[in-house]
């Protein structure tokens, strides 16, 4: 009886972990994310949104939880913890992410829509490139919003952050929340729908249009 009691805690924990970890991975990257799809890779504003809701449905389904999981193996692995040094963290945070990336966003942009082997290839590039830059920020992520949630106390979260009442540290991590998506909604109204396809000017429809003369003539040869 006792065992299937901890069973169940244990997978409460991981199940609070999981959706803790997904949620600070998104809100760290998304935005960063969008402006690198819309405004380097190319892709238009519906491939983006269509990439960002995969991110968050697959994350969110079990990607995610391979992540941070790994992420914990990789760390114990080389012996990192949170008294090792800062720089060290965020070295291994960024190559364990670039590595990571290189079969995800290339599968991730297929099912968004991508055809173009080319674009693909591009967007996925940008991504693992984005994987580099953003993995110290993706673990220092995970690790303050364990902290603000409760999960797990982390040295890396600054004092004045970490002595807060649970409360205070649950609205900190609601706020960073509402930002990333505000921040999300900025980039998208900068960017057209669709640079890919451009709308017919006043002077290419005047041009198509039929003349007044072109419609009497024609009408009289009828006649």
């Amino acid at each position: 009886m006792n065992k299937i009691r901890d069973l169940g805690r244990n997978v409460i924990d991981w199940g609070k972990y999981h959706v803790v970890d997904t949620t600070a991975m998104l809100t760290s990257t998304n935005p960063l994310y969008t402006a690198v799809e819309t405004m380097v890779s190319g892709l238009s504003d519906e491939t983006s949104i269509k990439a960002r809701l995969y991110v968050a449905g697959l994350s969110y389904a079990g990607v995610s939880l391979l992540f941070a999981r790994g992420r914990d193996l990789s760390r114990k692995i080389f012996g990192i913890t949170d008294k090792t040094k800062e720089r060290v963290q965020q070295i291994h945070d960024t190559v364990y992410t670039a590595a990571f990336n290189i079969p995800f966003c290339s599968t991730l942009y297929f099912l968004s829509g991508a055809r173009d082997a080319k674009e693909i290839i591009t967007a996925t590039a940008g991504g693992v490139i984005m994987g580099a830059c953003t993995g110290g920020l993706v673990g220092y992520g995970i690790d303050a919003f364990r902290d603000l949630i409760g999960l797990k106390e982390s040295q890396r979260v600054p004092r004045c952050v970490r002595n807060q009442s649970p409360k205070v540290k649950k609205i900190i991590a609601a706020g960073l929340i509402g930002a990333s998506l505000g921040l999300m909604g900025i980039i998208y109204s900068l960017t057209p729908d669709n640079p890919h396809i451009q709308q017919p000017s006043f002077q290419q429809v005047e041009q198509k249009a039929p003349s007044l003369d072109s419609i009497l003539e024609k009408s009289t040869k009828q006649e």
